[in-house]
C-alpha cells in the first residue's frame, strides 16, 4: 500500500472512531451577518425615537409671564412638556428589539441612559416647582437648573447615526432608513 493510501486510511479510521465515540469535528464558527432589512428596520426605530424627541423639543415654548404666578405656571407647563417627550423617547428606545449587531445595543443603552436621566431630572424639577409656593423664586431657580441639567443629558444623544458609525451594517442601514434622514 502506498503512503498516501495509508494516511487516508488512517484518517478514515480516526474519523470513524471519533464518530462512533460521539465526537464530531466542530464546524468552523461563523457569525451570520444581519439581514439588511432587519438592520434598516432597527435603525428606523432608533432614529425615529430620537427624531420624535427633537421634533417635540422644537415645539416647546419658552417660559414667560408677567407675574411670579404666571412664570411658575409657564415653567411648570414647559417642564411637563419636556417630561412627556422624554418619557415617549424612553418608551420608544426601550421598545426596540435587540439590535442586529452589538454596537446597536451599546448605542441603545447609552441613549436610553441619557434620556432616562433627563426624564427623571425633569420630573423631579417639575414636582419641586409644583409643590412650592407661588412666590418661591428659589424653587423656580431650582426648576430651571433641573431643566438645564436634563437638556445637558440629551445633548450627547441627538445623533443616532453618529452613535453607530463603527458598525458598518448599521451605518449602511442608516443611509436607507427613512427616519434617519434629516
Amino acid at each position: 500500500m502506498c503512503a498516501a493510501h495509508k494516511t487516508s486510511a488512517l484518517a478514515g479510521v480516526a474519523l470513524a472512531a471519533a464518530v462512533s465515540a460521539g465526537c464530531t469535528p466542530a464546524p468552523a464558527a461563523q457569525e451570520a451577518a444581519p439581514s439588511p432589512s432587519a438592520a434598516v428596520a432597527w435603525m428606523n426605530g432608533f432614529c425615529g425615537a430620537v427624531k420624535d424627541f427633537i421634533d417635540g423639543n422644537n415645539k416647546m415654548s419658552s417660559a414667560s409671564g408677567e407675574t411670579l404666578e404666571a412664570v411658575k405656571k409657564s415653567t411648570s407647563d414647559q417642564l411637563g412638556h419636556y417630561a412627556a417627550i422624554l418619557a415617549k423617547t424612553v418608551d420608544g428606545l426601550g421598545a426596540l428589539p435587540a439590535a442586529p449587531v452589538p454596537a446597536g445595543d451599546a448605542a441603545k443603552r447609552e441613549f436610553l441612559a441619557k434620556y432616562t436621566s433627563a426624564r427623571d431630572k425633569t420630573v423631579k424639577a417639575k414636582a419641586g416647582l409644583d409643590a412650592a409656593g407661588t412666590n418661591d423664586t428659589a424653587a423656580q431657580s431650582r426648576a430651571v437648573e433641573g431643566l438645564l441639567a436634563a437638556q445637558k443629558d440629551t445633548h450627547g444623544a441627538l445623533d443616532p447615526v453618529a452613535a453607530v458609525l463603527g458598525a458598518p451594517e448599521l451605518k449602511t442601514a442608516a443611509a436607507t432608513a427613512e427616519r434617519c434622514r434629516p
